[in-house]
């Protein structure tokens, strides 16, 4: 129809660009292994599921007996009567590991930002963000009331300037470990300038919360500095295998957005079976510090093979491993490859990084084995035969 023609012709647009993109359907619980729509098996190379929670025994018999107690849905919002007993059991969990006063959970780390971002900062106040942090992160900051700018890891200087020169409250909000080059935030620098400029620091630790840390509560754990960071956002569809947000901080904070935050009002609290997984994986991680040890041996004997073949992993320094390959069409292909040798890596392409850096996003699990690592330099070996460097 006419209509439609103008998305009808984006979507050409982006197949001869090689930027078209569709999900492929996975029909069994999420591990190293998966078994595809299709009936074929491939092992997962690109899963947030890091210690393999997501389809774990206790997780799953968790959120069963939850279902049996609590029913599916929780069937209002949450000030109406959808919080529910593992609702709050999470956030008194959660506040308390992080060693903060309160916590409040979302549906979604989507969600949790979007919560936190668009209704703390208000007109006058100053947002910085990294260059490379989330979407989640960066669109709720664009529409709040605030003044928005952003800054480079590593080159501060510009951060330092907005601060300084700032009159309202400031802002400053990074991912603790980068979703896409899996580097690390410099964390002690932005303590610093927190303190200097009476900034309040946000982390967002999606990809370190349950892999990090003496307890496991994330990078900021680990460099002790969590308790110089004044809010902490923990999604926990990741190391956790669950779904769902956490924002904690102080309280007075917690209770504005319970109050304030649209994205937390005017939706249906999560099912109660979701927050009892959650919980139980809590106690996993916490009672099991071999998983994320196991988690990073794995991932630097598999980045050290790749950067013995010559390729670029960016400064990678988590379980996160990007294989650089620069063009939309050769991350694809090689995508491609490594599907038919029974591996399945995503290419991430633009916009999802800068142009020029399309690549494999490959993310390991503590569940691989040394021989499926292995399988995995061999067949990319294998795919980048014959193709220009």
């Amino acid at each position: 129809m006419q209509k439609f023609t103008y998305y009808q012709q984006e979507l050409k647009d982006l197949t001869k660009q090689d930027m078209l993109r569709a999900c492929r359907c996975v029909d069994s619980a999420q591990g190293p292994v998966v078994r595809m729509a299709d009936g074929s098996e491939k092992v997962l190379f690109c899963s947030n599921n890091y210690l393999g929670l997501a389809g774990d025994e206790r997780v799953r018999q968790a959120a069963i007996d939850a279902i049996e107690r609590y029913g599916v849905g929780a069937a209002a919002a949450r000030l109406v009567s959808g919080t529910m007993r593992p609702h709050a059991e999470l956030e008194e969990a959660m506040a308390a590991w992080l060693g903060k006063e309160a916590a409040l959970y979302l549906p979604s780390g989507w969600a949790a930002n979007q919560a936190l971002l668009s209704t703390l900062p208000q007109k006058g106040d100053l947002v910085m963000l990294d260059k490379m942090d989330h979407a989640s992160i960066i669109d709720p900051a664009k529409v709040s009331m605030a003044d928005f700018h952003t800054y480079r890891k590593g080159q501060t200087e510009r951060l330092e300037g907005y601060l300084s020169g700032a009159a309202g409250q400031k802002f400053v909000v990074t991912e603790s470990v980068f979703s896409m080059d899996g580097d690390r935030a410099d964390l002690k620098e932005l303590v610093r300038l927190r303190n200097a400029y009476d900034a309040i620091l946000v982390v967002d630790e999606a990809h370190s919360i349950g892999c990090f840390g003496a307890t496991a509560a994330g990078l900021c754990e680990e460099e002790g500095m969590l308790a110089d960071v004044d809010i902490v956002v923990a999604p926990l569809g990741k190391a956790f295998g669950a779904s769902g947000g956490i924002v904690a901080g102080p309280k007075v904070l917690i209770d504005y957005l319970v109050n304030k935050a649209r994205p937390f009002i005017y939706t249906t609290a999560t099912p109660p079976a979701i927050p009892a997984a959650a919980l139980k994986a809590l106690e996993i991680i916490q009672s099991e510090p071999e998983r994320r040890k196991q988690l990073t041996e794995k991932a630097a004997y598999l980045r050290n093979a790749l950067k013995g073949m010559g390729l670029d992993t960016k400064d990678s320094r988590s379980q996160i491993i990007p294989v650089i390959l620069g063009t939309p069409q050769r991350a694809v292909e090689v995508s491609h490859k490594l599907y038919e040798q029974g591996y399945l890596v995503v290419a991430i392409r633009p916009p999802t990084v800068p142009p020029g850096t399309a690549r494999l996003r490959i993310s390991m699990q503590a569940d691989h084995t040394t021989e499926q690592i292995d399988g995995l330099i061999a067949a990319l070996k294998a795919a980048l035969v014959g193709m220009p460097a």
